[in-house]
């Protein structure tokens, strides 16, 4: 089973003396949350780990945009899932059930004039249901 360090409202989460760690389900959940929040071509060493979502905000909303937005939603977990069979064929026995991504159910996308909305279902390999919502936004 992999970890990560626990996220809060940007900021590393303690416990007591130690830093939260988060396992399974909630660890897919934070790390889906980070790979669209994460604006796309800024880790050097992982070019393709992050979103273009702040491209919406503020343009012009056409017909296409909600589609556009979509597609990259889907671009990003596609890619997430990616890294994740990579990581799973190397070395399975690092992964659990719960914290690999397994179906994308459901994706649902708000565009404003300064706001990207998306709430996405998904299910992990126990086919255990979650929902990840992010906004990016100027406000």
């Amino acid at each position: 089973m992999t970890f990560s360090l626990q996220l809060a409202n940007g900021d590393l989460v303690q416990n007591g003396s130690q830093l939260g760690i988060v396992y399974g389900a909630d660890k897919l959940k934070q790390d889906m949350t980070l790979w669209l929040a994460e604006r796309y071509g800024v880790d050097r060493f992982h070019p393709a780990y992050g979103s273009n979502l702040e491209n919406y905000i503020g343009g012009i909303i056409g017909f296409g945009t909600q589609s556009m937005v979509y597609s990259e939603v889907m671009r990003v977990l596609t890619n997430y899932q990616k890294v994740q069979f990579q990581g799973f064929k190397a070395t399975p026995n690092l992964y659990s059930l719960a914290e690999l991504l397994w179906s994308i159910n459901n994706v649902n996308v708000g565009v404003t004039y300064d706001q990207v909305n998306i709430a996405v279902s998904v299910s992990n390999g126990q086919q255990q249901p979650t929902t990840v919502t992010v906004s990016q936004g100027t406000a």
